[in-house]
């Protein structure tokens, strides 16, 4: 009767219940099993079988077989869309607010009025459930450390996993959640082409400074068969600003694939100025004085002709 057991154990990934266990053998035969160790507890009144490695992806599955209607969510939500690994030891999980108590210190259970284990609440990825990405985006905010928090979704709209409006949207359910202010002011600015944290800073440091004029965030320009995008754009100079990251362009091959760009938008009369991390983090002044000068510039060039 023992094999029928960890078959049943191996056809779910070597995770079985006890209600399951109970449907294919004696009372007997699984507290043997438990006692000679073929099984492991993991959670209450779920076991892995011995042999099997429990990663954080099998504790999931066996945390939702001990908690059925509940979600993959927060941290491990994140984790799962793959947009910031999960730092907790816990397993985060979302159910309806009347769950009852969670009684497994490797569970931290969030409650929600109305919550059900459905779309569109709720989807299936990699085999588990899981909140809706822009969910696990805001309810993700204040759990994870203030140097992080912006990341995840600046990458999730920058690469059109989410919009702007979705996530909104999901901010719109929750609108008491602490730092909802600042998670509309974020979301504002990487829809309006910020897409990384070097252009978010440049933005509220350096171009919104009142003594330059107008310009355009991630500007597409057409070079040849190539659609070119401009970390920033001023077009009344016909001045792109590219801001340089603190280690990729410093790379010899980035930095070649830099030069070639920056002759194909000069071929077109475009001038490349090209700020490194360092110097826009360190001397912002500094920065917006020489760009003011290389604009006025070339306005002066510009009447000349």
């Amino acid at each position: 009767m023992r094999r029928h057991l960890v078959a049943l154990a191996q056809a779910n990934g070597g995770l079985v219940s006890r209600t399951q266990a109970l449907g294919v053998v004696r009372r007997h035969v699984l507290d043997d099993a438990l006692n000679d160790r073929l099984l492991r507890l993991v959670f209450p009144k779920v076991y892995v079988l011995a042999d099997v490695h429990v990663d954080r992806q099998l504790m999931r599955r066996a945390a939702l077989v001990y908690l059925p209607s509940a979600a993959v969510s927060h941290l491990d939500g994140l984790d799962v869309w793959r947009l910031c690994p999960a730092l907790d030891p816990t397993i985060h999980l979302t159910a309806s607010r009347e769950h009852s108590a969670v009684f497994s210190p490797r569970i931290t259970l969030h409650r929600r009025t109305g919550f059900r284990t459905e779309p569109p609440a709720v989807v299936e990825r990699d085999g588990l459930r899981v909140v809706r990405l822009e969910r696990a985006l805001i309810d993700s905010w204040t759990l994870l450390p203030a140097a992080e928090r912006r990341g995840p979704l600046i990458t999730a709209i920058r690469d059109r996993r989410t919009t702007a409006e979705r996530l909104t949207a999901a901010l719109d359910e929750t609108p008491r959640v602490r730092g909802a202010a600042e998670i509309r002011r974020l979301i504002a600015a990487v829809a309006g082409g910020c897409h990384s944290e070097l252009e978010l800073w440049g933005h509220d440091h350096v171009f919104s400074d009142r003594r330059l004029p107008p310009s355009c965030r991630q500007h597409a320009v057409r070079v040849a068969s190539r659609t070119m995008y401009l970390d920033r754009y001023f077009p009344v100079e016909r001045v792109a600003v590219e801001l340089d990251g603190a280690a990729w362009h410093g790379e010899a091959a980035q930095r070649e694939r830099d030069l070639r760009r920056d002759a194909a938008l000069a071929a077109i009369g475009i001038l490349v100025v090209r700020f490194s991390h360092r110097r826009l983090m360190s001397d912002p002044r500094a920065v917006v004085e020489e760009l003011c000068a290389i604009l006025a510039s070339r306005r002066e060039t510009a009447v000349g002709m």
